[in-house]
């Protein structure tokens, strides 16, 4: 009798622990997760379906565990610069505060270097600033900019801004037979356009004119009696003086001229906040006209009144020169004593060159709110004429 031994197998094992793909078309091999598969390979070759499985286990356990997450990649850092930076300045170098480049990217922390860094003094013209950004991981990017300084000229100033321009109708503007009685407001002038002259230069100030002729008035007495109340009133820095020649056409002499002058001079530069007077010489007259008295006198009062200029510290403003030492019909009217339009616009001008070379200075401030003022008529504000 032969007995047969029973064939040995060899089992082989695997446990479905992740999501296994499954094999269309062979149940055999169509696991799902946590079922154990267990295969019996009996003794001697294995059959071609046994590897199979065996390996699909391997397969398996490889890819169905839990691998860790990549690491997120992080851009480099972008650094994006401000626009070109422009600064006005009266002197260089000069302190320029620029806004600050901006980052996106990078690994933090990220940090900005700029060479010049804002807030450096720069100097006049342009100059680059270079821009960079640091992340943790030492990677760079570079941006520039541009910051331009621009010297400007010494902006002029005056010292003294409040004005009272003080006399007879040749301060107040009054012309000749055309315009002597139809124009009250009298556009022509000095005192106009001196103020015209003043605001047109001195722009970061205010200016305030005020016209205080009064037509018909001699020095003595009425200019003498006139002028404190004036003083009290308009609280001018600068007196501009230009009387006497009324005086002289009613029989008055060149020394009661000359000493009610000095009287007026000195009752402003006495004054506690020390105005600066600017004395005019009498303009000169057209022979044979309306409003002619005595011509002859004119030079010689003049003489006079350029050394009481002299002797009080009186700013002299040579009217007389200024109009060629002639009675020119076109700067003196038809009456041969006021002047034309354009002769008040030589006086405007004669004056204001006096005014710029002895009271102008340059400094660097802010400009003021612009409210100047003309005022031609006593206690009347009137707005500003530009």
């Amino acid at each position: 009798m032969v007995t047969s031994r029973p064939k040995r197998k060899s089992a082989i094992i695997c446990i479905v622990v992740g999501r296994a793909p499954r094999a269309r078309g062979n149940p055999a091999l169509d696991f799902r997760r946590g079922q154990t598969v267990g295969l019996n390979v009996h003794r001697g070759r294995p059959h071609a379906q046994h590897c199979l499985a065996v390996l699909s286990c391997v397969l398996m356990a490889a890819a169905c565990g839990s691998p860790s997450q990549p690491t997120p990649s992080i851009d480099p850092p972008r650094i994006t610069c401000p626009g070109s930076q422009s600064a006005q300045v009266t002197t260089a170098p000069a302190i320029v505060t620029y806004p600050a480049p901006t980052v996106t990217g990078g690994s933090a922390p990220v940090t900005i270097v700029c060479i010049p860094p804002s807030g450096s003094s720069f100097l006049a013209g342009s100059t680059n600033v270079s821009c960079t950004a640091i992340d943790a991981q030492q990677r760079t990017n570079i941006c520039t900019l541009t910051v331009a300084v621009t010297v400007l000229p010494p902006v002029p100033r005056l010292s003294a801004t409040r004005f009272v321009a003080f006399g007879d109708s040749i301060t107040e503007g009054k012309l000749g037979p055309a315009g002597y009685t139809q124009d009250p407001l009298f556009p022509d002038s000095y005192a106009l356009v001196l103020y015209n002259l003043l605001i047109g230069r001195y722009t970061t100030q205010t200016i305030d004119m005020y016209d205080r002729g009064l037509g018909g008035e001699r020095v003595v007495p009425n200019g003498v009696a006139r002028l404190p109340d004036v003083l009290n009133r308009d609280a001018p820095q600068v007196l501009l003086l230009l009387e006497g020649v009324n005086d002289l056409i009613n029989g008055g002499s060149i020394a009661s001229v000359v000493d009610g002058l000095r009287t007026m001079i000195r009752e402003a530069r006495n004054r506690p906040t020390g105005i600066v007077i600017f004395l005019g010489t009498l303009l000169p007259e057209r022979p044979g006209g309306l409003r002619v008295g005595h011509p002859e006198l004119i030079a010689p009062a003049n003489v006079e009144i350029r050394q009481l200029a002299k002797d009080e510290g009186a700013i002299l403003v040579d009217l007389y020169e200024a109009f060629g030492g002639l009675p020119d019909p076109l700067l003196i009217d038809a009456d041969g004593l006021h002047p034309t339009a354009a002769g008040y616009k030589k006086m405007g001008e004669t004056f204001f060159s006096a005014i710029s070379s002895r009271l102008e200075s340059t400094a660097a401030l802010s400009r003021s709110d612009g409210s100047a003022r003309f005022d031609r008529a006593a206690g009347t504000a009137r707005p500003p004429h530009r």
